[in-house]
């Protein structure tokens, strides 16, 4: 791979942000769209003043999952959210890491993978069950007698034949989500997996097994949350498909068969990778399950680089979209435990809202969330959403500074958002509250722009370019 230069040094300007017209043009502008845009600009220029911001597009391909689906142990399962290795490994390489690494919103474990890659130790945490499962398997240590057991458990799985007893669930949504048949076929592999002895087979299979629930099933994840893929868009708007007339027309008639060859197949794709892609697994990164805010609790060793994305103040729920892995795998039994589980995550939207108390304020955070048109807000829980998210990247900055070593790194990939017109600029605030710990802010690297509704294009025409994806490098 061609190392990307991290340069500190190049100016990126105003963040490429239009220069102001005169403020008596200005005026008849907010006037026209009804916002402070004069006290927007001047707010977001304030904590702008003297950071390093760079034009950071050579990782535009980076800062996404989007090639995920072609690359050696991240294709095993389709996460979403994340970043490419090769973020991970410039980083690496141009702040020339030997020490410890470690990510506190490990995913699918990126960052733990690119670190053994460079054969260096490294931790990870999630509270989300399943990124701690995904993560725990494809950093796995896989010796040769591994890969012949996979092989072979994969020859013996495709002898399996179509059952005649009836499996159940207790995902009451089940019915709606799959056919019937290719329901019973995933509830026999699941049985089937969960009588395999090996520990390490048997996780490999679980995985690939919740891999795959999406592409059979009929929903898809999409936006903040999953649709339905038989509801369909029209120049008249939505139409519904009846069920089992859009499950005649996409599925074989034979879906038991249907099911097994997918899974088949993309365990065929993971033991290729075991044989010839894996790379070094000298380092075998350590893997924990809970809260990224205390993982002080679980990690006790000095960092010398931390690299993470955390969720986007966006009011994107990362539980839901998993919604029904985390039941059909059984990670949750009940509603109760599925609203638990959400209390307990990031606070990055308002079904994380847990009542804890904001201690953190912003000085540049309230006056931008003053400005907010609350006649415009989908929920009113959104200022203290927003309050809260940066209250708990203070409390989650100052255990890193803690346990950062001296000149050691923070590298955050985030994402700037909008509320009734107003930036949320997430990469500037993480770096003024870095500033106040006594952080260096080594650079912010302006990535790439993010689109936004339709309904706040006009009203975001002069700030336009703060909404935006940025790696934030912070030194101690």
């Amino acid at each position: 791979m061609n190392s990307t230069k991290i340069d500190y040094n190049k100016s990126y300007g105003k963040s490429g942000v239009r220069t102001p017209e005169p403020l008596e043009q200005l005026a008849f502008f907010e006037t026209k769209i009804d916002y402070p845009l004069e006290e927007q600009l001047k707010t977001l220029n304030e904590l702008e003043e003297g950071l390093p911001i760079s034009d950071g597009k050579a990782f535009q391909g980076q800062v996404h999952f989007q090639y995920a689906y072609q690359t050696p142990v991240q294709r095993w399962f389709p996460y979403r959210e994340g970043y490419s290795i090769e973020l991970v490994n410039t980083f690496i390489k141009n702040l020339n890491i030997k020490g410890n690494i470690f990510d506190p919103f490990m995913g699918s474990g990126t960052t733990l993978l690119a670190s053994r890659m460079n054969d260096l130790n490294s931790f990870g945490i999630d509270i989300n069950p399943i990124s701690a499962s995904v993560a725990k398997v494809e950093n796995e240590r896989y010796s040769l007698e591994d890969v012949v057991k996979i092989d072979g458990e994969i020859k013996k799985f495709n002898t399996l034949a179509k059952p005649t007893e009836i499996f159940q669930t207790s995902f009451e949504l089940a019915d709606k989500i799959f056919n019937r048949e290719i329901l019973q076929a995933l509830l026999q592999f699941k049985h089937y997996i969960k009588a395999i002895n090996d520990e390490k087979v048997r996780n490999l299979f679980f995985m690939a097994w919740l891999s795959i629930i999406e592409e059979v099933s009929n929903i898809k994840k999409e936006g903040n949350g999953i649709k339905y893929k038989n509801r369909k868009r029209t120049p008249n708007g939505y139409i519904n498909i009846e069920k089992e007339k859009w499950e005649n027309e996409i599925f074989p008639s034979d879906k038991y068969n249907f099911v097994k060859t997918k899974f088949t197949r993309h365990l065929e794709i993971i033991l290729f990778d075991l044989k010839y892609s894996y790379g070094k697994c000298d380092k075998k990164p350590i893997v924990y399950e809970g809260d990224c805010l205390e993982f002080d609790k679980f990690l006790q060793h000095e960092l010398e680089l931390s690299f993470f994305s955390p969720p986007y103040c966006n009011c994107f729920d990362y539980f839901e979209i998993h919604k029904v892995e985390l039941w059909l795998g059984d990670f949750i039994s009940n509603k109760e435990e599925f609203r638990k589980l959400r209390n307990t995550g990031f606070r990055s939207n308002t079904n994380s809202l847990n009542h804890k108390p904001i201690k953190y304020t912003n000085v540049y955070l309230e006056k931008l969330i003053s400005m907010f048109d609350c006649t415009k807000i989908w929920n009113n829980r959104i200022p203290n959403l927003i309050r809260g998210y940066f209250d708990d990247m203070h409390t989650l900055l100052t255990k890193l500074s803690q346990q950062t070593i001296k000149k050691g790194f923070v590298g955050i990939v985030v994402g700037n958002s909008a509320y009734s017109g107003i930036i949320i600029p997430t990469d500037m605030l993480i770096a003024d509250i870095a500033k106040e710990m006594g952080f260096k802010i080594k650079g912010v690297f302006v990535s790439r722009h993010l689109t936004t509704s339709s309904q706040q294009k006009q009203g975001l025409e002069y700030v336009r370019n703060y909404l935006r994806e940025s790696i934030v490098l912070l030194q101690r």
